[in-house]
């Protein structure tokens, strides 16, 4: 059954009852974490970066396996003297502040944080939502039953504030001191209404205290267990806590399981959800806590990659405050390049005809604004037969070609130098320290911006902050220069940096992709420098899929942002918020290597003109033969992990 399926029949059962009993915590109420010990962990997490956690770093380190030692330590007490189990949450702390020597500041200041975060995580279940108030109806009563060491006073609050309205009676194990589990709660509910155990239906997710010890009774048990048959299964993060960054992992899980329950997502808006959300979050954090360190002035997106997390920071000003300002610039390698050649260090050079396709020689040249025509000599010296003969990538002949004409080609870059000169020198002026946000790789953009500026002024610095740098970053190693890179560094880890240039560099430029065409150039217009956007298509239908995975992206920042800004950025800023897209890359399911494989990606950085199937499907009886045009695909192929998975028989 689906969701309204399931409501209806919920609803259709009601009739036959006189007595609704509801549990509450993961049946009318989730928490945004994996597990509700997770909020121990996710609290100590903001504790270690805050105030308290800096006067007291051995509580701040030890609170959750503290916090956890005292609930079983306080129940073993009350077993002893009042022969039950079942606490509050004063009585838990009266033992935690044994344990870690708390004075009562410290205790109470700590109960508080735990309150806050209980009600800043909690979320309603829908279906329960929409049946609550229909359980109240045609004279039937209404009893919400929890063993749960919160307070009542505290619970209502909770219940309050995600939609769930009295009347009803709550009966709460730790003020009780009767249990579900136990059966002693059902018990006091059929005593407190005066009826018999058949004419009450009793709703929960706990096989044995909601539904065994229920039937027991002789309460009719409803298994309400939507977490584990309904939001867990359609995860795509790994599917195991990890010791390290824990509590990252369990919030992004929670989080992504409220959005999964909230509404539905195809499967490019569930991608991002899922996938590139939480990485995409990840960065921001990230980056967001080496902004401030480094005194960053004013911080530069470069069109394309730039644009979502552009658009994330005018949303949440809050991230970098008022002292860094935010600047959108227009910037491609194809505008960009070319013109910051103001020497010709000989390893930039392939970057002037790099890319999987083949092209003419004259193509190329055409493309540095040399006429290939009036250089047939040296085209011939080179080793090509005409200029219409195709270029390998990677090939040595282009490198020397290039090289000899040397002179030409920085001529045509002072030629195209003025425009994208003065656009840059315009979005550096004013200030010294600058940050610069782009995707990465080998950070040619940030090289040719700053060749460009250095032209005019040497009183700045540069901070560069991108999801990764390769090993080809030392060609733009720079004076007044520094690149961060959030997965690798200059190609290390080494397996995170295989994983990113066998297929995740294609997909996150794909979903980072901005709803605009790439920059092709600059003219003047009204004595401002504008950009020249290419309109291709094939490129904008790209886009297209790009905004559904940025949209649900969004969804997830917006999810769980807000909290980590409530308990402060520091204790999530973490690596592990990567984890499902490298799982993606490395481990990716049929459907995902299906419908991502089928995405094209432009040849190069600077023209977006020949596109490439990540992960091309091949005809059956290709794929049967294994010859010459399989493996020659597969070479193509940019993911080689989906390739693999579509092309291999079921």
């Amino acid at each position: 059954m689906n969701d309204d399926e399931l409501l209806k029949h919920y609803t259709a059962r009601l009739s036959q009852f006189k007595i609704v009993s509801f549990d509450i915590f993961d049946t009318l109420i989730h928490r945004a974490v994996h597990r509700p010990a997770d909020v121990f962990d996710t609290i100590a997490a903001g504790l270690q970066h805050s105030d308290f956690g800096l006067m007291n770093p051995e509580i701040a380190a030890s609170f959750a396996h503290q916090r956890i030692a005292a609930e079983t330590e306080a129940r073993a007490r009350l077993m002893a003297s009042h022969r039950t189990p079942e606490v509050g949450l004063t009585e838990i702390y009266d033992v935690l502040a044994e344990l870690l020597s708390l004075a009562h500041p410290q205790r109470e200041y700590l109960m508080q944080r735990e309150l806050e975060l209980e009600q800043r995580l909690c979320h309603p279940n829908p279906i329960m939502q929409a049946l609550f108030p229909v359980a109240g109806q045609a004279g039937r009563q209404v009893v919400l039953c929890s063993d749960m060491y919160l307070p009542p006073w505290f619970i209502e609050k909770l219940l309050l504030s995600c939609g769930y309205n009295q009347p009803y009676t709550l009966l709460v194990s730790g003020e009780q001191r009767k249990s579900k589990h136990e059966g002693t709660m059902y018990h006091e509910v059929l005593k407190r209404f005066a009826v018999q155990p058949h004419e009450v239906i009793h709703f929960g997710d706990n096989a044995h205290a909601d539904v065994k010890i229920a039937a027991k009774t002789g309460i009719k048990p409803e298994l309400f267990d939507y977490l584990h048959r309904r939001a867990e299964p359609r995860l795509r993060i790994p599917p195991d806590k990890p010791a390290q960054d824990g509590h990252v992992w369990s919030l992004m899980a929670g989080s992504i399981r409220r959005r999964l329950m909230e509404k539905e997502y195809d499967f490019w808006s569930d991608i991002g959800l899922q996938v590139f959300g939480p990485m995409i979050l990840g960065k921001i954090l990230w980056m967001t806590q080496l902004a401030r360190r480094n005194r960053i002035e004013r911080m530069l997106f470069f069109a394309r990659d730039a644009y979502l997390l552009h658009e994330i920071f005018k949303r949440y000003p809050e991230l970098l405050g008022s002292n860094i300002e935010l600047q959108y610039c227009y910037f491609s390698r194809a505008a960009l390049l070319l013109p910051s050649f103001v020497d010709l260090p000989i390893e930039r050079v392939w970057h002037l005809f790099s890319g999987r396709a083949t092209r003419t020689v004259g193509y190329h040249l055409n493309k540095l604004g040399i006429d290939p025509n009036l250089h047939a000599e040296q085209i011939k010296r080179a080793g090509y037969r005409s200029a219409e003969e195709m270029v390998p990538n990677g090939d040595s002949r282009m490198f020397g070609l290039l090289n000899s004409l040397w002179h030409n080609i920085l001529l045509e870059a002072k030629r195209k130098r003025a425009l994208p000169q003065r656009y840059a020198a315009g979005l550096a002026q004013g200030a010294t320290r600058l940050g610069i946000v782009d995707i990465g790789w080998t950070g040619n953009m940030q090289g040719g911006f700053s060749r460009l500026l250095q032209l005019t002024r040497t009183d700045f610095q540069i901070d560069g902050f991108y999801l990764g740098t390769f090993d080809l970053l030392i060609q733009n190693h720079l004076p007044r220069n520094t690149f961060h890179g959030y997965l690798v560094n200059e190609g290390h880890p080494r397996e995170r940096c295989d994983s990113l240039v066998n297929g995740g560099v294609e997909l996150l430029e794909f979903a980072l992709m901005a709803p605009h065409g790439t920059t092709l150039g600059y003219r003047e217009q009204h004595g401002r420098i504008v950009p020249l956007l290419e309109e291709n298509k094939e490129d904008q239908t790209i886009q297209l899929l790009s905004q559904r995975v940025q949209a649900g992206a969004a969804d997830f920042i917006d999810a769980v942002l807000p909290h980590i800004l409530a308990m402060g950025i520091d204790g999530f800023v973490s690596q592990r918020w990567a984890d499902p897209f490298f799982r993606l890359v490395n481990h990716p399911s049929r459907e995902e290597a299906a419908m991502l494989g089928e995405l094209t990606h432009s040849d190069t950085a600077s023209d977006t003109s020949k596109r490439l199937f990540i992960a091309e499907k091949l005809p059956d009886h290709v794929i049967r033969k294994r010859g010459r045009e399989y493996h020659e695909a597969r070479q193509r192929a940019y993911w080689k992990k989906a390739f693999d998975l579509r092309n291999t028989p079921i």
